[in-house]
C-alpha cells in the first residue's frame, strides 16, 4: 500500500512539474508575441532579449530540480527531464514521418516516354547555358528556355555556318566556342506554349509548375521528369534531394545534383567541366577569328579569342603559335576604343 502511494505521489509530482513548466514557457512565449515591436528591437539590439529567453528556458527547470531535491520529491526533480523528453520525442518522430512522406513522393525508376518528342524543357533555364548546350549538341532535342532579360519563353535550336556570325547569334557562338564546339551556335525564336515535350523540373515547397505538398520541415528540392502530350502531363520519374530538419536531421535518399538527375532521365552523361566539346584549340580559334573582322565586333568575342590564343600558346612548348594573329585581337580592341 505504501509503495502504491509513493508511486502515485511520484507520478503526480512529475505531472505537476511538467504542467508548471508548460505554463511558464507558454506565458513567456505569449509575452514575446504581445511585446511591442520597438521594445523587442531594443532588447534584441542590446542582447537583453536573448538573455531573457535563455533565462526563461533554463531557470524554471533548475528551480524545480532544486526544489524537488531539497524536499526529496523525486518526481519534481525528474519532471524537467520528462518535460524536455516528451516534446523532443514528438519532434524527432514528426521529422521521421516527414522524411517518409517525402520518400513516398519519389519514383526512382524512370518510365519510358510513350511518344517521340522534339523539345525538352529545362527547369528555370535563363539563356542557353551549359546543360542547354550539351543537350543541343549531343541529342536531337531543341531546348525550351527563358529569355534572360524578359523571362519570355523561347525555343533554342543548334545551328552552324554563316548564321552563327550574325550579330544576334555571336554571343552563343562565343559560348559554344568556349565550351569546346567550333563554329556552333544556338538560334532562338519566341514560343508561347509547350503542348508536346519532355520536361525536366526542379521544384521546392514554394515553387514549380507542378506544386507538391511538401512537409514544412523539408529543406531541399524535388526533381521531376515529365512527359507532356497534347497538354497533358505524365510523370516519368521523381527524385528528392534534401533533408528534413528536426531535432535530428533526416536525409532523404542518396545525394545527387542536377547533372546526375538530368543525365539519368535522358540517358546522357552530363559533364561538370567548363570545356566539354570535342574540338581542339586550333579549330575553335579558326572558327572564331572571322568574328573579329566585323566592324561591330562584340567585346566577349575579342576576350574569348584572346583567351583561346593564350591557352594555345601555353600548350606549345616553344610558346609560339604559328599562323595565329594576335594582332587581330589588339586591332579589334583598338577599334572599339576609338568608336
Amino acid at each position: 500500500m505504501h509503495a502504491s502511494l509513493s508511486l502515485i505521489r511520484f507520478c503526480g509530482d512529475v505531472l505537476i512539474g511538467c504542467l508548471a513548466l508548460a505554463a511558464v514557457w507558454a506565458t513567456g512565449f505569449g509575452l514575446l508575441q504581445v511585446m511591442p515591436s520597438f521594445m523587442r528591437m531594443v532588447l534584441d539590439y542590446t542582447g537583453t532579449l536573448g538573455i531573457f529567453i535563455a533565462g526563461g528556458i533554463v531557470v524554471p527547470p533548475v528551480v524545480l530540480f532544486v526544489m524537488g531535491f531539497a524536499r526529496k520529491r523525486h518526481g519534481l526533480t525528474l519532471s524537467p527531464l520528462v518535460a524536455a523528453a516528451l516534446p523532443a520525442t514528438f519532434f524527432v518522430w514528426t521529422g521521421y514521418q516527414q522524411m517518409l512522406e517525402v520518400r513516398g513522393l519519389e519514383q526512382r525508376a524512370f518510365l519510358k516516354p510513350e511518344a517521340k518528342h522534339d523539345m525538352l524543357l529545362l527547369p528555370a533555364s535563363s539563356g542557353c547555358g551549359p546543360y542547354c548546350m550539351q543537350v543541343l549538341t549531343e541529342t536531337n532535342y531543341s531546348v525550351v528556355g527563358h529569355e534572360p532579360s524578359s523571362d519570355a519563353m523561347v525555343l533554342y535550336r543548334k545551328a552552324s555556318g554563316d548564321v552563327c556570325y550574325e550579330p544576334e547569334n555571336v554571343p552563343t557562338l562565343v559560348a559554344f566556342t568556349r565550351a569546346g564546339y567550333a563554329g556552333v551556335c544556338s538560334i532562338k525564336k519566341p514560343i508561347k506554349a509547350v503542348e508536346d515535350a519532355l520536361i525536366l523540373e526542379r521544384q521546392t515547397a514554394s515553387g514549380g509548375k507542378h506544386p507538391l505538398s511538401l512537409p514544412s520541415g523539408y529543406e531541399g528540392a524535388v526533381y521531376s521528369f515529365i512527359e507532356r502530350r497534347q497538354g497533358k502531363d505524365r510523370l516519368l520519374g521523381r527524385w528528392a534531394d534534401g533533408t528534413v530538419r528536426s531535432l535530428a536531421d533526416f536525409p532523404v535518399g542518396p545525394r545527387f545534383d542536377d547533372a546526375d538527375f538530368y543525365g539519368a532521365a535522358l540517358g546522357l552523361r552530363f559533364t561538370k567541366k567548363s570545356v566539354f566539346g570535342p574540338d581542339d584549340l586550333n579549330a575553335r580559334v579558326e572558327k572564331l577569328r572571322p568574328v573579329l573582322k566585323s566592324p561591330e565586333v562584340q567585346p566577349e568575342a575579342v576576350w574569348a579569342y584572346g583567351d583561346l590564343l593564350d591557352q594555345l600558346r601555353k600548350s606549345r612548348p616553344e610558346g609560339a603559335v604559328p599562323g595565329m594573329k594576335e594582332t587581330d585581337v589588339q586591332a579589334s580592341a583598338d577599334n572599339r576604343g576609338t568608336e
